[in-house]
């Protein structure tokens, strides 16, 4: 298949507590809303052999408490550590399974290769790998449902009052019932953030319930949640913030940025994973001790591998996975 082009990822207190943000946590308000731009982090991937990170961005927007865009966007980084053995090959084959749920994919020229006429498989050089490289991005099929719902976890609604010179906004997150749990009771998000700014008109002052931190300069209030578990059903967290304002203000908007880590993250999203193909030999049809091929064999790689003797064995990459948010704002 040809190559796309490379893609480019689009508390305690009462209510009535007035606060204002340090320089510090202006600048954090700039992390959180920036993020988006920054590039997609991998860790280090140091166990023996060849090892993956896939780390998935779910790009949401929601209005009146529904999606109106969707879209999931990922990388796939590798990095190979040599074992105490000496290699006999300085590349492998690889495959991408669940590939066909892949819109548009990018493997890295610098040390990807397609294979020809085989989807989704592709040599790879062990020699750019002594540290941690990305391999592929790509972005998945649209959601087939009408909405694309079920591709977001975290489901975000705003009910505001907005009057001559106050602002009064009710910020509600649960778990999108759309979205599928793949039999989970529960979905673990980490580092929730959820950041309300206000517009059409300057917030001269804040009060917030649970207490947030307020950039005044950028309209901006954020609260860091931290680990929040989601669970079919539950009641909606709520975040209450009043700004006082120089003028009535137009409309709220808040951005989401959380992270699914672990066991979780490994059954949720796209499925994608990374397999290698690892060859034994096994007895040429032709060649003295070969009775043919098995007729009840169902092995498409050992078909592929049949002229050369070898038959080829699709064993699971180790490694890591996430689910981010990304641009993932509500209205």
């Amino acid at each position: 298949m040809s190559q796309p082009p490379a893609l480019r990822p689009d508390s305690r207190a009462a209510l009535g507590t007035d606060h204002t943000g340090d320089t510090q946590s202006v600048r954090s308000g700039r992390s959180l809303v920036s993020t988006g731009s920054q590039g997609t982090r991998h860790p280090e991937l140091t166990e023996s052999g060849l090892n993956s990170s896939i780390v998935e961005t779910v790009n949401a927007r929601f209005e009146n408490g529904k999606v109106v865009s969707s879209s999931v966007t990922g990388e796939v980084a590798l990095a190979y550590n040599p074992t105490d053995f000496p290699s006999s090959s300085n590349t492998e084959t690889i495959r991408l399974e669940q590939f066909s749920s892949l819109e548009k994919v990018a493997p890295n020229p610098a040390f990807i290769t397609s294979v020809l006429e085989r989807e989704g498989e592709y040599t790879v050089s062990l020699a750019h790998l002594a540290k941690t490289q990305v391999a592929f991005k790509y972005q998945l099929k649209p959601d087939p449902t009408a909405t694309g719902s079920s591709q977001a976890p975290l489901l975000i609604t705003l009910a505001s009052r907005l009057e001559a010179t106050q602002a009064s906004i009710i910020l509600s997150y649960t778990l999108h019932p759309a979205f599928n749990p793949h039999g989970r009771d529960a979905i673990a998000l980490s580092n929730l953030t959820l950041a309300l700014t206000l517009e059409g008109a300057r917030a001269t002052g804040c009060q917030s319930k649970p207490v947030g931190t307020f950039a005044r300069d950028r309209n901006l209030l954020y609260w860091h949640l931290g680990d929040v578990t989601l669970k079919p059903g539950d009641t909606p967290g709520k975040l209450l913030a009043r700004f006082a304002t120089d003028s009535e203000a137009s409309a709220g908007n808040v951005e989401a940025k959380w992270e699914i880590a672990g066991g979780d993250a490994q059954m949720l999203g796209s499925g994608l994973a990374v397999s290698v193909q690892s060859s034994t030999t096994h007895p040429h049809p032709h060649q003295p001790g070969g009775n043919g091929a098995d007729p009840f064999a169902d092995d498409d790689n050992g078909a592929a591998a049949a002229g050369s003797g070898l038959v080829g064995v699709w064993k699971g990459v180790r490694g890591a996975k996430r689910l981010v948010g990304g641009v993932y704002m509500a209205k």
